[in-house]
C-alpha cells in the first residue's frame, strides 16, 4: 500500500497562512453581527473598555478591560460566569 502526501511550497503554505487571519477576521464579524441579530446588546472590548454594544451601534461603557494574562500550557483557568447563577443553569 503506497501512501500519497501532498508537498506543499513555501509559497502555497504562505498563502494558506493568509487565509486563515481572513477567515478568523470573517467569522469572528459574523459571529458579533449575529449575536447582535438574536439579543439587543454584545458586550465586547473596545479601546481597552468593556462596552455593551447595541442593535443601532451605540456603546454602553462597562468597566475598563483588564490587561491579558499570559498562561502556560497545562495551566487549568477557572472561568466563572457573570450574572448567572447556579440554579439559571439548570445545574
Amino acid at each position: 500500500m503506497t501512501e500519497e502526501t501532498n508537498c506543499l511550497t513555501e509559497e502555497e503554505i504562505d498563502a494558506l497562512e493568509h487565509q486563515i487571519t481572513h477567515i478568523a477576521r470573517v467569522a469572528t464579524k459574523a459571529a458579533y453581527e449575529q449575536a447582535l441579530e438574536v439579543s439587543e446588546r454584545v458586550l465586547c472590548v473596545d479601546s481597552g473598555n468593556l462596552v455593551w454594544a447595541s442593535r443601532d451601534s451605540s456603546k454602553t461603557f462597562v468597566a475598563k478591560a483588564q490587561p491579558r494574562r499570559k498562561v502556560k500550557v497545562g495551566q487549568v483557568i477557572t472561568v466563572r460566569r457573570f450574572g448567572v447563577h447556579v440554579d439559571d443553569e439548570g445545574a
